[in-house]
Protein backbone atom coordinates (compact mmCIF):
# COMPACT_ATOMS: atom_id res chain seq x y z
CA UNK A 1 0.00 0.00 0.00
CA UNK A 2 1.33 3.64 -0.68
CA UNK A 3 2.15 6.15 2.08
CA UNK A 4 -1.26 7.96 0.14
CA UNK A 5 -3.23 5.61 0.83
CA UNK A 6 -1.58 4.41 4.35
CA UNK A 7 -1.96 8.63 5.46
CA UNK A 8 -5.51 8.84 4.83
CA UNK A 9 -6.98 5.62 6.56
CA UNK A 10 -6.79 6.43 10.06
CA UNK A 11 -6.38 2.90 11.48
CA UNK A 12 -3.85 2.32 9.66
CA UNK A 13 -0.23 2.86 11.69
CA UNK A 14 2.21 5.23 9.34
CA UNK A 15 5.62 5.53 10.86
CA UNK A 16 8.52 7.39 9.23
CA UNK A 17 12.13 8.00 9.43
CA UNK A 18 13.63 11.66 8.85
CA UNK A 19 17.22 11.85 7.59
CA UNK A 20 18.91 14.47 6.29
CA UNK A 21 20.96 14.14 2.82
CA UNK A 22 24.56 14.05 3.19
CA UNK A 23 27.39 16.27 3.74
CA UNK A 24 30.62 15.80 1.04
CA UNK A 25 32.68 14.32 4.19
CA UNK A 26 29.80 11.29 4.19
CA UNK A 27 31.01 9.43 1.37
CA UNK A 28 29.43 9.09 -1.90
CA UNK A 29 25.03 9.04 -2.16
CA UNK A 30 25.65 5.40 -2.94
CA UNK A 31 27.63 4.49 0.37
CA UNK A 32 25.52 6.50 2.25
CA UNK A 33 22.29 5.21 1.17
CA UNK A 34 23.58 1.72 1.58
CA UNK A 35 24.57 2.59 5.30
CA UNK A 36 21.01 4.05 5.81
CA UNK A 37 19.42 0.82 4.19
CA UNK A 38 21.72 -1.41 6.85
CA UNK A 39 20.58 1.10 9.46
CA UNK A 40 16.87 0.83 8.41
CA UNK A 41 16.93 -3.01 7.83
CA UNK A 42 16.26 -3.27 12.22
CA UNK A 43 13.10 -1.97 11.66
CA UNK A 44 10.06 -0.98 9.90
CA UNK A 45 9.23 2.35 8.36
CA UNK A 46 6.55 3.66 6.50
CA UNK A 47 8.61 6.51 4.27
CA UNK A 48 11.84 8.42 4.66
CA UNK A 49 11.32 12.33 5.09
CA UNK A 50 13.98 14.27 3.90
CA UNK A 51 14.39 17.76 4.96
CA UNK A 52 15.34 20.75 2.49
CA UNK A 53 18.44 22.36 4.85
CA UNK A 54 18.74 26.35 4.83
CA UNK A 55 20.12 28.85 6.36
CA UNK A 56 18.29 30.66 8.35
CA UNK A 57 19.26 34.34 8.73
CA UNK A 58 16.45 35.38 11.07
CA UNK A 59 17.04 32.92 13.71
CA UNK A 60 20.65 34.49 14.25
CA UNK A 61 23.90 32.61 14.42
CA UNK A 62 23.63 28.65 14.03
CA UNK A 63 25.24 26.59 17.06
CA UNK A 64 25.65 24.18 14.50
CA UNK A 65 27.44 24.96 11.14
CA UNK A 66 25.56 24.09 8.02
CA UNK A 67 27.14 22.04 5.51
CA UNK A 68 26.69 21.64 1.92
CA UNK A 69 24.37 18.48 1.47
CA UNK A 70 23.16 16.59 -1.25
CA UNK A 71 20.21 17.57 -3.36
CA UNK A 72 17.34 15.95 -1.80
CA UNK A 73 15.32 14.72 -4.49
CA UNK A 74 17.92 12.73 -6.16
CA UNK A 75 18.94 11.31 -2.46
CA UNK A 76 15.32 10.70 -2.03
CA UNK A 77 15.16 9.03 -5.60
CA UNK A 78 18.20 6.80 -5.09
CA UNK A 79 16.76 6.11 -1.37
CA UNK A 80 13.31 4.68 -3.18
CA UNK A 81 15.78 2.85 -5.48
CA UNK A 82 18.14 0.64 -3.30
CA UNK A 83 15.51 0.71 -0.09
CA UNK A 84 12.88 0.08 -2.08
CA UNK A 85 10.97 2.43 0.39
CA UNK A 86 9.06 5.70 -0.56
CA UNK A 87 10.33 9.23 -0.06
CA UNK A 88 9.03 12.21 0.96
CA UNK A 89 10.63 15.56 0.23
CA UNK A 90 10.09 18.75 2.02
CA UNK A 91 10.24 22.06 0.22
CA UNK A 92 10.55 25.64 1.64
CA UNK A 93 8.13 27.13 -1.20
CA UNK A 94 9.08 30.99 -0.50
CA UNK A 95 11.96 31.52 -2.18
CA UNK A 96 10.63 31.45 -5.97
CA UNK A 97 8.17 32.24 -7.53
CA UNK A 98 5.17 30.31 -8.06
CA UNK A 99 5.48 29.68 -10.97
CA UNK A 100 9.23 28.45 -10.93
CA UNK A 101 8.07 26.66 -8.16
CA UNK A 102 5.60 24.50 -10.20
CA UNK A 103 8.20 23.92 -12.50
CA UNK A 104 10.27 22.13 -9.94
CA UNK A 105 7.28 20.41 -8.87
CA UNK A 106 6.86 18.95 -11.91
CA UNK A 107 10.47 17.98 -12.51
CA UNK A 108 10.00 15.97 -9.04
CA UNK A 109 7.54 13.68 -9.79
CA UNK A 110 8.27 13.62 -13.43
CA UNK A 111 12.08 13.10 -13.04
CA UNK A 112 12.86 11.90 -9.77
CA UNK A 113 9.76 10.09 -9.21
CA UNK A 114 8.26 11.44 -5.94
CA UNK A 115 5.38 11.69 -5.00
CA UNK A 116 4.68 12.93 -1.63
CA UNK A 117 5.93 16.38 -0.52
CA UNK A 118 5.90 18.85 3.05
CA UNK A 119 5.20 21.95 1.71
CA UNK A 120 7.02 24.76 4.36
CA UNK A 121 6.78 28.51 4.62
CA UNK A 122 9.37 31.10 5.15
CA UNK A 123 11.42 31.45 8.57
CA UNK A 124 9.36 34.83 9.76
CA UNK A 125 6.45 36.53 8.89
CA UNK A 126 8.54 39.66 9.16
CA UNK A 127 10.39 38.77 6.22
CA UNK A 128 9.02 39.61 2.52
CA UNK A 129 9.87 36.56 -0.18
CA UNK A 130 9.56 36.42 -3.81
CA UNK A 131 7.54 32.84 -3.42
CA UNK A 132 4.00 31.79 -2.99
CA UNK A 133 2.70 31.20 0.52
CA UNK A 134 2.16 27.46 1.85
CA UNK A 135 -1.46 27.85 0.85
CA UNK A 136 -0.89 29.43 -2.22
CA UNK A 137 1.62 26.57 -3.10
CA UNK A 138 -0.91 23.74 -1.57
CA UNK A 139 -3.79 25.30 -3.85
CA UNK A 140 -1.52 26.01 -6.93
CA UNK A 141 -0.31 21.79 -6.73
CA UNK A 142 -4.32 20.72 -6.48
CA UNK A 143 -5.62 22.17 -8.95
CA UNK A 144 -2.55 20.94 -11.52
CA UNK A 145 -3.73 18.20 -13.14
CA UNK A 146 -0.16 16.90 -14.24
CA UNK A 147 0.41 16.29 -10.64
CA UNK A 148 -0.75 13.42 -8.32
CA UNK A 149 1.04 14.13 -5.05
CA UNK A 150 0.54 13.51 -1.33
CA UNK A 151 0.41 16.73 0.20
CA UNK A 152 1.71 17.44 3.78
CA UNK A 153 2.72 20.14 6.11
CA UNK A 154 4.84 20.92 9.24
CA UNK A 155 2.39 22.20 12.48
CA UNK A 156 4.10 23.84 15.63
CA UNK A 157 2.05 22.72 18.65
CA UNK A 158 3.23 26.21 20.86
CA UNK A 159 2.09 28.69 17.54
CA UNK A 160 -0.79 30.94 18.09
CA UNK A 161 -4.40 29.22 16.59
CA UNK A 162 -2.54 26.59 15.01
CA UNK A 163 -5.92 24.33 14.79
CA UNK A 164 -7.12 26.75 12.74
CA UNK A 165 -4.09 26.66 10.80
CA UNK A 166 -4.01 22.94 9.96
CA UNK A 167 -7.98 23.44 8.77
CA UNK A 168 -7.25 25.93 6.10
CA UNK A 169 -3.86 24.32 4.54
CA UNK A 170 -6.20 20.62 4.57
CA UNK A 171 -8.76 22.98 2.64
CA UNK A 172 -6.08 23.56 0.24
CA UNK A 173 -4.93 20.29 0.02
CA UNK A 174 -2.75 19.13 2.48
CA UNK A 175 -3.24 15.82 3.98
CA UNK A 176 -1.06 15.47 6.60
CA UNK A 177 1.37 17.10 8.88
CA UNK A 178 4.57 16.59 10.69
CA UNK A 179 5.00 18.45 14.40
CA UNK A 180 8.01 20.18 15.24
CA UNK A 181 9.75 17.53 17.58
CA UNK A 182 7.77 16.75 20.87
CA UNK A 183 9.82 16.98 24.42
CA UNK A 184 6.69 17.88 26.29
CA UNK A 185 3.20 16.72 26.12
CA UNK A 186 1.27 19.63 27.23
CA UNK A 187 0.78 21.70 23.86
CA UNK A 188 0.80 19.03 21.90
CA UNK A 189 -1.94 17.77 23.93
CA UNK A 190 -3.76 21.18 24.06
CA UNK A 191 -3.73 21.82 20.03
CA UNK A 192 -4.93 18.17 19.12
CA UNK A 193 -7.75 18.94 21.08
CA UNK A 194 -8.62 22.13 19.53
CA UNK A 195 -8.28 20.62 16.53
CA UNK A 196 -10.44 18.35 17.29
CA UNK A 197 -13.09 20.56 18.31
CA UNK A 198 -12.80 23.10 15.30
CA UNK A 199 -13.07 20.26 12.75
CA UNK A 200 -16.02 18.94 14.30
CA UNK A 201 -17.33 22.81 14.64
CA UNK A 202 -16.64 22.78 10.45
CA UNK A 203 -18.11 19.39 10.13
CA UNK A 204 -14.51 18.12 8.28
CA UNK A 205 -12.68 15.10 9.04
CA UNK A 206 -8.73 16.09 10.92
CA UNK A 207 -5.99 15.30 8.85
CA UNK A 208 -3.26 13.13 10.06
CA UNK A 209 -0.79 14.35 12.64
CA UNK A 210 2.88 12.60 12.87
CA UNK A 211 4.46 13.57 15.81
CA UNK A 212 8.21 13.77 16.32
CA UNK A 213 10.89 12.75 18.14
CA UNK A 214 14.28 13.02 18.21
CA UNK A 215 17.30 11.45 20.40
CA UNK A 216 19.84 14.16 21.91
CA UNK A 217 23.49 13.13 22.96
CA UNK A 218 24.90 16.67 24.31
CA UNK A 219 24.29 19.89 24.96
CA UNK A 220 24.98 21.00 21.28
CA UNK A 221 22.27 19.05 20.05
CA UNK A 222 19.34 20.97 22.58
CA UNK A 223 21.59 24.27 21.48
CA UNK A 224 20.29 23.32 18.15
CA UNK A 225 17.36 22.46 18.98
CA UNK A 226 16.74 25.70 21.07
CA UNK A 227 17.81 27.60 17.75
CA UNK A 228 15.54 26.04 15.30
CA UNK A 229 13.01 27.29 17.67
CA UNK A 230 11.76 23.26 19.78
CA UNK A 231 10.17 23.77 22.60
CA UNK A 232 11.64 22.28 25.35
CA UNK A 233 10.33 23.13 28.91
CA UNK A 234 13.00 24.68 31.28
CA UNK A 235 12.91 21.67 33.85
CA UNK A 236 13.15 18.82 30.97
CA UNK A 237 16.48 21.11 29.73
CA UNK A 238 17.94 20.80 32.64
CA UNK A 239 17.01 17.04 33.50
CA UNK A 240 18.69 16.28 29.76
CA UNK A 241 21.82 18.51 30.57
CA UNK A 242 22.59 17.36 34.39
CA UNK A 243 24.50 13.88 33.10
CA UNK A 244 26.04 13.93 29.38
CA UNK A 245 26.49 10.39 29.74
CA UNK A 246 22.80 9.67 30.33
CA UNK A 247 21.41 12.29 28.34
CA UNK A 248 20.81 9.97 25.27
CA UNK A 249 19.15 7.43 27.37
CA UNK A 250 17.03 10.58 29.54
CA UNK A 251 15.46 11.85 25.96
CA UNK A 252 14.25 8.53 24.96
CA UNK A 253 12.78 8.27 28.61
CA UNK A 254 11.05 11.90 28.19
CA UNK A 255 9.79 10.91 24.08
CA UNK A 256 8.42 7.28 25.37
CA UNK A 257 6.55 9.50 28.01
CA UNK A 258 5.04 12.13 25.64
CA UNK A 259 3.88 9.64 23.26
CA UNK A 260 1.95 7.41 26.04
CA UNK A 261 1.05 10.58 27.60
CA UNK A 262 -0.39 11.61 24.45
CA UNK A 263 -1.59 8.56 23.43
CA UNK A 264 -3.80 7.84 26.67
CA UNK A 265 -5.54 11.59 26.01
CA UNK A 266 -6.46 10.14 22.84
CA UNK A 267 -7.93 7.07 24.11
CA UNK A 268 -9.45 8.51 27.06
CA UNK A 269 -11.06 11.60 25.26
CA UNK A 270 -11.90 9.55 22.23
CA UNK A 271 -10.74 12.01 20.20
CA UNK A 272 -10.60 10.68 16.52
CA UNK A 273 -7.50 12.83 14.85
CA UNK A 274 -5.42 10.20 13.33
CA UNK A 275 -1.82 10.37 14.22
CA UNK A 276 1.55 8.70 13.08
CA UNK A 277 5.23 9.09 14.33
CA UNK A 278 8.46 11.00 12.60
CA UNK A 279 11.61 10.07 14.33
CA UNK A 280 14.94 11.83 13.42
CA UNK A 281 18.44 12.00 14.17
CA UNK A 282 19.15 15.48 14.57
CA UNK A 283 22.89 15.32 14.10
CA UNK A 284 24.33 12.44 12.09
CA UNK A 285 26.13 10.71 15.04
CA UNK A 286 22.61 9.79 16.59
CA UNK A 287 21.34 7.43 13.76
CA UNK A 288 21.50 4.76 16.15
CA UNK A 289 20.04 6.24 19.10
CA UNK A 290 17.06 7.44 16.45
CA UNK A 291 16.71 3.74 15.35
CA UNK A 292 16.15 2.43 19.20
CA UNK A 293 13.94 5.14 19.75
CA UNK A 294 12.26 4.28 16.29
CA UNK A 295 12.03 0.73 17.62
CA UNK A 296 10.43 1.59 20.75
CA UNK A 297 8.17 4.06 20.17
CA UNK A 298 6.74 2.52 16.80
CA UNK A 299 6.21 -0.78 19.19
CA UNK A 300 3.74 1.16 21.59
CA UNK A 301 2.39 3.32 19.11
CA UNK A 302 1.98 0.32 16.99
CA UNK A 303 0.11 -1.73 19.73
CA UNK A 304 -1.88 1.34 20.80
CA UNK A 305 -3.09 1.01 16.80
CA UNK A 306 -4.29 -2.03 17.38
CA UNK A 307 -6.03 -1.86 20.91
CA UNK A 308 -7.66 1.29 20.40
CA UNK A 309 -11.79 1.78 18.98
CA UNK A 310 -11.56 5.48 18.57
CA UNK A 311 -11.20 5.30 14.87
Amino acid sequence: MRIKDKIKRPRRPVVVYEILPPREKDGTLNSYAANISSLLSQTHIDAINIPEVRDEIARGERPVKNQLRAEPREFGKLLQDIVGIESIVNRVVVHQTLDKEMVWLEETYNKYEIENLITVGGESRNITYPGPSVNEALSAIKKNEKLNVLCGGISIPSREKESLKLIQKSKNGSEFFTTQVLYDSAKIIKMISHYQKRCDEKNTFPRRLLLSFAPVSSKKNIDFLNWLGVDIPVDTEKYLNENDQIMTERSMEIAINVLNETLTFLNENKIVVPIGLNVEHIMSYNFQASIEMLQELARIYREFCIKTDIY
